[in-house]
């Protein structure tokens, strides 16, 4: 089991949920490039983190087009205490 990590007040993370029948449009690509844009003007932050699902390999080429560079990966545990593995991207302020 991997220890709860402690965010800075200079780190923000994306988390979105689209309907399926949304999908392929550009939506999520265009909303993670403004919320990019505005946690590192508006929001003052320095550092961005994402973790998507391996089984969601879109999620993962809408973050590299918002500028988030892959990381590796995390154990993310479930209710019932099962490790999840999730990849993890970033993007520090320029």
């Amino acid at each position: 089991m991997t220890a709860p990590r402690r965010r800075s007040a200079s780190l923000g993370t994306i988390s979105y949920i689209l309907r399926e029948d949304t999908w392929g449009n550009g939506y999520a690509t265009e909303a993670a490039g403004h919320v990019v844009t505005f946690a590192f003007s508006a929001a003052g932050l320095d550092r961005v983190e994402v973790v998507h699902h391996l089984a969601n390999p879109a999620s993962g080429r809408v973050l590299a087009k918002a500028g988030l560079t892959r990381t590796g990966t995390s154990d993310q545990h479930t209710e019932g205490g099962h490790a999840v593995p999730y990849e993890v991207y970033a993007l520090q302020k320029p």
